[in-house]
């Protein structure tokens, strides 16, 4: 992309102004209209063909060229988060317990950028879907989109993802083949007892005194069931329980979650749960059930595209900023539910401005808009490295699962 200095300088205050329109309207989950009808201004203003409601909120621009040739995606994500802003800047959230806490705002706008500058600057064979999509906070959104036939609909070929990481540099970028991203998963367990006075605990069954010694149970079975080569994480994270100081509660609930990067660990965490609830159930009196839910799978980047991505990064970012070796995390992303149907790559791109850059999900964040025009360039740069490659290779695997490609 050959800009003038003026040109990048007008490109970026227009993805600012935009990143900012999109900060000021907060939606949640597949409520995101608004959102998606500023998209489809921005994709109509740049001529760019686009199709709306896919997964009910979510919109696809075409940007087609030459005849023929590779389909490629290029994927931001919308929805915001069920937090009240903190902040006081002019663009702070107008919409009451609803913020951008995660960077969708930026990751949208850095899309639009990138869709300028591939339908004005790049010559190519082939297309390039343009995917934003709904829900990914929780809500599966990407399993929407491909339910909804998102690859019946558009031959995708491969799809690449960015997502701001305030906990690297600004003006950096990062990536890995294999497990980048964890898998989530849910757990609810519930402790029948039998409830009483608080003065009398012996004609009573107290769900809470097993509810502790479970809890403090749980805590352990990482060590105990998972390899410690591999990486697992369980946490307790909710207790529920009674509603007055002299009343035993009849039940207890205890909700948590578990992350790993293998589905074997989850198999066996879920199954060690499992027993350890009932065991400790029993051993108190109690009866247990047990919930587990899988939520995302494990994000797996595909060897082939992170060596692309890392070819178009250092045509963006200085050398010294570009990193094939991105700390894994056990955060979760529902763009994992693409790398299981199609070749694919996500990569962070760094955001913090100081040291104590609040971190994603907290009331006072904001995104950076210094890395806008870089996440711009960036998708623009990785489409140009993957039609080249994909001239060349003709094929990276199509719609089948490419587990074994990773």
């Amino acid at each position: 992309m050959m800009l003038t200095e003026s040109q990048q300088q007008d490109l970026e205050h227009r993805l600012i102004e935009l990143r900012r329109s999109l900060h000021r309207i907060p939606e949640l989950a597949y409520q995101e209209l608004r959102t998606s009808d500023l998209v489809c201004q921005r994709l109509e203003a740049l001529g760019i063909p686009f199709i709306c409601g896919l997964a009910k909120t979510g919109v696809v621009g075409v940007i087609t060229k030459g005849s023929g040739g590779p389909c490629i995606a290029l994927r931001a994500d919308m929805d915001a988060l069920p937090i009240t802003e903190h902040n006081r800047f002019e663009h702070v959230s107008r919409h009451a317990g609803c913020m951008h806490a995660c960077g969708h705002d930026g990751h949208m706008a850095m899309l639009l950028g990138g869709a300028e500058l591939i339908s004005r600057q790049l010559d190519f064979n082939g297309t390039v879907c343009l995917v934003f999509q709904p829900a990914e906070e929780g809500h599966a959104g990407a399993r929407a989109m491909l339910d909804d036939g998102l690859l019946e609909r558009f031959p995708i070929q491969a799809i690449a993802g960015l997502h701001n990481w305030p906990s690297l540099p600004a003006h950096s970028f990062a990536t890995r083949p294999g497990a980048l991203m964890a898998s989530s998963n849910k757990f609810e367990i519930h402790l029948e007892g039998r409830g009483g006075h608080a003065a009398q605990p012996h004609i009573a069954t107290n769900p809470i005194t097993a509810a502790a010694q479970l809890c403090l149970g749980l805590q352990a079975l990482v060590a105990s069931e998972v390899n410690a080569c591999e990486g697992a994480v369980l946490t307790v994270t909710e207790l529920q329980a009674g509603n007055g100081f002299n009343v035993i509660p009849d039940r207890v609930a205890i909700r948590g979650t578990v992350r790993a990067f293998d589905s074997l660990a989850v198999e066996r965490l879920a199954g060690a749960i499992e027993r350890l609830s009932e065991g400790i159930g029993r051993a108190f009196g109690c009866q247990a059930t047990v919930d587990f839910r899988r939520s995302y799978p494990a994000l797996i980047n595909h060897s082939f595209m992170v060596g692309l991505a890392l070819e178009a990064a250092r045509q963006v970012f200085a050398p010294q900023q570009v990193s094939a070796l991105a700390e894994p995390t056990m955060a979760a992303e529902d763009f994992a539910f693409y790398s299981e149907r199609i070749p694919s790559v996500f990569a962070f791109i760094g955001s913090a401005r100081h040291p104590d850059e609040p971190p994603l999900h907290s009331a006072h964040y904001d995104f950076n808009d210094a890395i806008l025009y870089s996440g711009a360039a960036w998708f623009a740069s990785f489409a140009a490295t993957c039609f080249a490659a994909l001239s060349a290779t003709n094929d990276l695997g199509g719609h089948a699962n490419v587990s074994g490609q990773r």
